[in-house]
């Protein structure tokens, strides 16, 4: 009997926890804080505009319901899960419509990077509402943009901010350019600056016949905000630097799988401050001249190598090296090491100017790329 009054109780207040009685639900915290778990005493969050500028003054506001008056944490995360800021600590708010105002500062007070935020409210009855992981993480290709040869620019339509990766290459050849390497864009018409050519300028990459545009979105989850206008510091030197050993938040209390639905989803983008690693391809045998377009003769060594910065990143992960002799395919390492060294016979190419061309592709969707020009002389018979 004493069993069965147990387990009417716990129904009966678990039910409770659910009304909208204001007179009960302070009662319960007090009294039960473990059967409000998962009542959803936060709900309705949401940030009242996609992006702001706080190098220009300009602020993010938060806004969220409470159904019962409780102490509430508000932090504000990175896209990586680092925390930038706290905007209250074990505050008490009441019940109803509640709203945090963020200047786009971190602890340090210095604008954030340009990148997307989001935020977690913490109850003190242990609830956690972590807007990253809320909803967004849609997968999604851009198939119809416009190159504007006049202003330079590429123009492509958002259905709803996200990440986007935009890279430029040759159909069924080399990738000669990441434009846009998965940074937050808003919704709506987007543009973006390009002057047509390649990574390195050697050729009009636009005017190409097999020219060719890949852009892919991941939708941003809806209560987050885009902070733009800092021209001092990137979001990648925040992350290697002083914002290196800030601390994470907890997924402990996430209910969604790793990777799923995130500001930066981990299982399709790679981390928001590993760019496509910065690709160097040098000639070490060939004294390079004043054009720094270098003459070659039959065989030379060829080295390719990335950036130190990148390094350790890119070591982490299997890569292959692939050449490309005027955007053809030439030879590959399907497991490539760094740096990578190897003999480019040229003898069986006309005399002339050719560009090579490789690009550095990690098994996790990371390329980089490089490309030289070379003049070919055929040796001259005595």
């Amino acid at each position: 009997m004493l069993q069965i009054l147990i387990v009417m109780l716990a129904l009966t207040m678990r039910w409770l926890t659910t009304c909208r009685w204001p007179t009960l639900r302070p009662l319960l915290v007090l009294l039960a804080p473990s059967l409000l778990v998962g009542a959803e005493l936060v709900t309705a969050t949401r940030v009242e505009q996609s992006a702001f500028n706080p190098s220009d003054g300009e602020v993010a506001r938060l806004t969220y319901k409470l159904s019962s008056d409780v102490n509430v944490t508000v932090v504000v995360l990175d896209a990586d899960g680092g925390v930038v800021r706290k905007l209250a600590e074990g505050a008490v708010r009441k019940a109803g419509a509640n709203a945090e105002v963020w200047d786009g500062r971190d602890e340090d007070n210095k604008v954030v990077p340009d990148e997307a935020y989001s935020f977690k409210i913490e109850t003190s009855v242990g609830e956690i509402n972590d807007t990253a992981m809320s909803n967004g993480g849609i997968v999604g290709d851009i198939t119809r943009a416009r190159c504007d040869r006049e202003s330079g620019t590429l123009v492509y339509e958002l259905p709803t901010p996200a990440r986007v990766l935009v890279r430029l290459g040759i159909k069924n050849g080399p990738m000669h350019k990441t434009l846009v390497d998965w940074r937050p864009r808003i919704g709506g018409s987007i543009t973006e600056s390009w002057d047509g050519r390649d990574e390195h300028g050697l050729f009009a990459l636009r005017e190409h016949k097999d020219f060719n545009a890949m852009i892919t979105y991941i939708t941003l989850p809806k209560a987050t905000v885009i902070a733009y206008g800092n021209d001092t510091e990137t979001y990648r030197e925040y992350k290697l630097g002083r914002g290196k050993d800030r601390a994470q938040k907890s997924t402990a209390a996430s209910p969604l799988a790793a990777g799923q639905n995130q500001v930066r989803p981990t299982g399709l983008v790679p981390p928001a401050w590993a760019r496509a690693p910065k690709v160097l391809m040098t000639f070490p045998a060939l004294p390079e001249a004043a054009t720094g377009v270098p003459t070659i003769r039959g065989t030379v060594g060829v080295r390719v190598d990335v950036d130190p910065t990148d390094k350790e990143y890119l070591a982490k992960d299997q890569f292959e090296v692939i050449f490309f002799v005027d955007n053809v395919f030439f030879a590959e390492a399907e497991r490539g090491y760094l740096p990578y060294n190897f003999r480019w016979e040229t003898e069986e190419l006309p005399e002339g100017d050719h560009i090579l061309t490789v690009n550095v592709s990690s098994f996790k969707g990371q390329v980089g790329v490089a490309s030289r020009k070379v003049r070919v002389e055929k040796r001259k018979t005595p």
